[in-house]
């Protein structure tokens, strides 16, 4: 796969360009720039500006395309989040004709720093959510409800067919600008994490696949951008992933089982591999500032809280516990993390499941005994 620069704009599309933060964090920040040509006439429109502390980098990428950031004269907010938002009162005061665009929901608090209520339209407004460019270009305007927030909206550029989705498709842990299949357990995590429910993810999948024509990019505000080969793979997994209260009124009768044999097993586990062993890999589970820890831990060190899928979180950390084991210590942990989990009633793992064993005993009749009625045993 191809490697981009991400200390430069990068244009994805033909007038359309990345101008994020790159893969720098663990949850990653993505702001497009849309500059439309066409009747003799230039409008340019910024996608999500970031957070305050990405607006170095924002002016500079968007200068390389535009000469000025100042040029920028619409500005249209997935939500109202401070990752998504933090700029905009910024982008109005450098350029005081700026639009914004957003839903009603969204500008509700966007429009508590101070933003000009004069520069907003409401894409509620718009005819069918459709706008035409004063260029010629197509916008649709796409609601996803609850995916997040109640007022989220995707944006699809109906002429470049790149749908614009915000948190929605986002993923963490993103390692270069274009996405694989291998991204879809960094996806799965953050929608577990910040989604509600599998309800608001189907209606936001629906509208997807209703757009015609289909998109063939999927740029989300998070992690890597979707390309058309994909789409289809992506959605289909998403449209039946748990999340949010899925997994919270799934889970909640054994939660505290749950926390009680993780802590035991950690406690377990530093006493066959060593407590600053545990200590590290536990290290790897702590939140960076851009993005939440999977486990809450209490001043002693025990874990209080699991976020995202309990399942997954709890083999995730004991797969990082095997990595610091001897084959011999593997072994022994294996059998007493499975008593642990048999004992508490809890689901056990194919980690603690997965062996190698002998081959099958192979059986063949005697044919060199007067009685070849009783089958011997092979070696092997």
């Amino acid at each position: 796969m191809q490697q981009h620069d991400l200390s430069k704009a990068v244009e994805i599309s033909n007038g359309i360009h990345w101008v994020g933060t790159g893969t720098k964090t663990f949850l990653s920040r993505n702001a497009y720039l849309l500059c439309y040509h066409g009747q003799e006439k230039l409008n340019s429109m910024l996608i999500d500006p970031g957070p305050t502390v990405d607006l170095d980098i924002l002016i500079h990428k968007v200068s390389e395309v535009l000469g000025s950031i100042t040029k920028v004269n619409a500005v249209f907010l997935n939500h109202q989040d401070p990752d998504v938002v933090g700029n905009a009162p910024y982008m109005a005061r450098s350029n005081p004709n700026t639009l914004m665009l957003a839903t009603e929901d969204t500008w509700r608090l966007v429009s508590l720093s101070g933003l000009d209520s004069t520069k907003f339209r409401a894409v509620e407004r718009f005819k069918n959510m459709r706008i035409v460019m004063p260029t010629g270009h197509k916008i649709q305007f796409v609601p996803t409800p609850f995916c997040h927030f109640r007022g989220a909206c995707m944006l699809y550029d109906i002429e470049s067919r790149i749908l614009f989705s915000g948190d929605f498709m986002g993923g963490i842990a993103a390692t270069q600008l274009f996405a694989t299949r291998a991204n879809w357990s960094g996806i799965k995590a953050f929608h577990q994490l910040y989604m509600p429910s599998n309800e608001a993810i189907r209606l936001a999948v629906r509208r997807i696949r209703d757009l015609q024509p289909t998109p063939i990019m999927i740029a989300p505000q998070h992690g890597s951008i979707i390309q058309e080969e994909d789409i289809p793979y992506f959605l289909d997994q998403m449209e039946n992933l748990k999340v949010g209260l899925d997994i919270i009124t799934t889970f909640d009768k054994i939660m505290p089982e749950m926390i009680a044999g993780l802590n035991e097993i950690i406690a377990t586990v530093g006493k066959t591999i060593g407590e600053e062993n545990v200590t590290n890999t536990m290290k790897m589970f702590h939140a960076d500032g851009s993005y939440p820890a999977i486990f809450a831990l209490s001043r002693d060190g025990k874990i209080t809280e699991i976020k995202g899928d309990p399942m997954e979180s709890i083999e995730s950390l004991i797969r990082m516990f095997f990595r610091n084991c001897s084959e011999n210590q593997k072994s022994i942990l294996k059998s007493i993390i499975l008593k642990i989990l048999i004992l508490r009633n809890l689901p056990t793992f194919d980690t603690l499941l997965t062996e190698q064993y002998p081959p099958e005993v192979e059986l063949f009749e005697d044919t060199s005994a007067s009685d070849t009625s009783i089958p011997a045993l092979a070696s092997y």
